[in-house]
């Protein structure tokens, strides 16, 4: 046994609790997903249809990794991997702007230059199979090179696959790029945010909607965030945790406001 250590559950559990978490800046969100948001570490994957707040959410954490450590933060830098051409600028400068405004409101001695926080979101426009490949070839030379990158956002993971793949390559380049993200998070102490899409599965008694890249993929991330925007709430949006490594799944309410996300 000299080769490898052994752990007790109390290692791993003081371990896994010390880890620090991306909050949402909607507590229902970070209740549900536990340690106060999305942990450092391990993969969480937001799956909804079109305008059930995917991709706001992961504006919304691309700011939060940015608030100071005087207020418990990260103060990091976070790279956003756009497939599908979500990804808003003015948006994103918009919830920015307005989430360091109020850690700058709680701690009066933080300053935020808006530019140089800004700066601190690398994007990488990865449209078609073969840009992202090349990107997920490179990602880890990226971040030897940027240390501070602390949040990680495909948006989507779905989009590249749609055309011009067979299943079996898919299925092969997908699990491959899992593995390196499962790698990257777990050793660089890095949160990976994975949007996935909806489809439709067919079965005796009709079609479901259902996560796309089906259920060998599911088991693979830490965490799954159903997103919904059910009429009858008004503005309001639900996020179902599916599944979980730490928690038990359970349901939050909140909304997407010109600042940002927010409880509702």
């Amino acid at each position: 046994m000299s080769n490898y250590k052994i752990h007790t559950a109390t290692e791993l559990w003081q371990k896994e609790t010390c880890l620090p978490s991306i909050p949402t800046f909607s507590q229902n969100l970070d209740h549900i997903l536990a340690n106060g948001g999305v942990q450092l570490g391990s993969l969480t994957e937001l799956l909804g249809l079109p305008g059930t707040g995917k991709t706001q959410l992961c504006l919304q954490l691309c700011a939060s990794v940015q608030i100071p450590k005087v207020l418990s933060g990260l103060n990091a830098e976070a790279l956003y991997i756009d497939t599908n051409t979500n990804f808003t600028p003015t948006r994103f400068k918009e919830i920015l702007t307005a989430s360091l405004l109020k850690c700058q409101k709680i701690e009066p001695s933080y300053l935020f230059n808006e530019e140089e926080a800004l700066d601190r979101l690398h994007y990488i426009n990865a449209f078609g199979i073969e840009k992202f490949c090349a990107c997920m070839n490179r990602i880890s030379v990226f971040l030897a090179e940027h240390p501070r990158v602390k949040l990680i956002v495909i948006d989507s993971i779905t989009f590249p696959f749609k055309e011009g793949i067979s299943v079996q390559k898919r299925t092969g380049l997908l699990f491959r790029q899992m593995a390196d993200l499962q790698r990257i998070a777990m050793e660089g102490l890095i949160a990976v945010v994975l949007v996935n899409e909806m489809s439709t599965r067919l079965g005796l008694s009709g079609g479901a909607v259902v996560g796309s890249l089906g259920d060998a993929w599911a088991h693979r991330c830490n965490k799954r965030l159903l997103l919904s925007n059910p009429s009858e709430l008004g503005g309001s949006r639900l996020a179902l945790l599916l599944k979980s490594n730490n928690a038990p799944n359970f349901v939050a309410k909140f909304q997407i406001t010109r600042e940002g996300i927010r409880d509702s």
